[in-house]
C-alpha cells in the first residue's frame, strides 16, 4: 500500500481500519523494514516515485497511529521464532 499509494494511501488505510474497529477492537500490523521498501521500489515507475516521496517511515507508524489516527495504545509484540529461522521473519508486529 505504501509504495503504491504513498503516505496518503497509508494514512487512508490506517484511518479506515480505525473507523471499522469496534470499541476495544485490535489492529495487528506487521511493518516491513525500510530496506524492503528500497528493494521493491523499482517494481514500477509509480512505486519508485512514491518511494522517493515517502516521509512516514515504518519506524514512525506507532507514533502516527497514536497521535494522528487516534489509537489509544500501541505495543510491539515479541514473536517466538524457531532456531535457524530466516532473519526476514524476525519482525515485531504492532498491536
Amino acid at each position: 500500500i505504501h509504495l503504491n499509494f504513498g503516505d496518503a494511501g497509508l494514512l487512508t488505510l490506517f484511518t479506515r481500519v480505525y473507523a471499522c474497529l469496534r470499541p476495544a477492537g485490535r489492529f495487528l500490523l506487521e511493518p516491513q523494514p525500510w530496506s524492503s521498501y528500497r528493494k521493491n521500489a523499482g517494481i514500477s515507475p509509480s512505486a519508485l516515485r512514491n518511494y522517493g516521496a515517502i516521509e512516514i517511515k515504518p519506524t514512525d507508524f506507532e507514533r502516527v497511529l497514536l497521535e494522528r489516527i487516534g489509537f489509544r495504545s500501541c505495543q510491539r509484540l515479541q514473536v517466538p521464532h524457531a532456531p535457524g529461522e530466516s532473519a526476514g521473519f524476525a519482525r515485531r508486529p504492532l498491536l
